[in-house]
C-alpha cells in the first residue's frame, strides 16, 4: 500500500508539473514568444516537492482513518457494562471487535479467563489483570509506532514545502499539503493520548465488572477438553 501511494504521488506530481506549464504567450505582432524550458534540476525539484507532499499526506490519511468509526469512551463503557451484567459472552465478542482500544484488552482478558474454566473469583482476578495489562501495552506500542511513522510523513511533507521554496516563489500547493499533514498528525497524536487515557480508566472502572460477571455464573464457560 505504501509503495502504491508513493507511485501515485510521483504520478500526481508529474501531472501537476505538466498542467502548471506556462501558457503560450504572444507579442504585439501576434508572434509566439518562445517559452524557456525548465532545467532538469528545476524539474526534479518540482516533481520532488509534490511527490513528498502527496506521499506524506496519503500515508498519514491511512493512519487518520483508524481514529474514526468507534464509540466514545462513555458510550462504549455503558454498552459493555450493560452487556457484562446481562450477557457476558456477547460482551466478550463485542469487546474483542474493538481493536486498538481498551475493548481489545477487555476481550483478551475475558478470553484468557475463560480458558481457566472455573468461576473462582481468585483465579479469574489473577488472570484478567495481567492479561489486560499485557494487551494494553501492545495497543500502546502499536499507536506509538504510528506516531513514529507519522513524524516521518510530516517531515516528508514539510521537506516538499522547503524544496518548493528553494525553487523560487511560494509553493502554495506544497504549503497546503504540509498543513494537511500537520493536521493529520495532530489528529492521530490526540487520539493516541485519548486511547491511553481510556485504557487506564477502563482498568479501574470495567475490569472489576469483568471479574464479577465471570465469577457470578452469568458467563458460560466453554466445556472442558477431554
Amino acid at each position: 500500500m505504501k509503495r502504491i501511494l508513493l507511485v501515485l504521488g510521483v504520478l500526481c506530481a508529474t501531472c501537476v508539473v505538466s498542467c502548471s506549464d506556462d501558457e503560450p504567450k504572444y507579442d504585439e505582432n501576434g508572434e509566439l514568444i518562445p517559452v524557456e524550458k525548465k532545467s532538469p534540476t528545476a524539474l526534479i525539484k518540482t516533481i520532488g516537492q509534490y511527490a513528498l507532499g502527496i506521499g506524506g499526506v496519503g500515508l498519514l490519511l491511512i493512519s487518520v482513518t483508524k481514529t474514526f468509526g468507534g464509540l466514545s469512551y462513555p458510550a462504549a463503557r455503558h454498552s459493555l457494562i450493560h452487556l457484562l451484567r446481562t450477557n457476558p459472552n456477547q460482551a466478550e465478542m463485542v469487546a474483542r471487535g474493538m481493536q486498538g482500544t481498551f475493548g481489545e484488552a477487555i476481550g483478551a482478558a475475558m478470553k484468557t479467563a475463560a480458558m481457566v474454566g472455573t468461576p473462582d473469583p481468585v483465579m479469574i482476578a489473577s488472570t484478567t489483570m495481567p492479561t489486560y495489562d499485557g494487551t494494553a501495552q501492545g495497543i500502546a506500542s502499536r499507536w506509538g509506532q504510528l506516531i513514529t511513522k507519522g513524524k516521518l510523513y510530516v517531515a516528508a511533507a514539510l521537506g516538499g514545502f522547503v524544496l518548493g521554496l528553494t525553487s523560487g516563489g511560494f509553493p502554495i500547493i506544497s504549503f497546503a499539503l504540509a498543513l494537511i499533514a500537520v493536521g493529520c498528525f495532530i489528529r492521530v497524536f490526540t487520539y493516541k493520548n485519548e486511547i491511553e487515557s481510556t485504557i487506564v480508566r477502563a482498568r479501574h472502572e470495567m475490569l472489576p465488572e469483568v471479574d464479577r460477571a465471570m465469577s457470578s455464573g452469568r458467563y458460560a464457560f466453554p466445556p472442558p477438553k477431554r
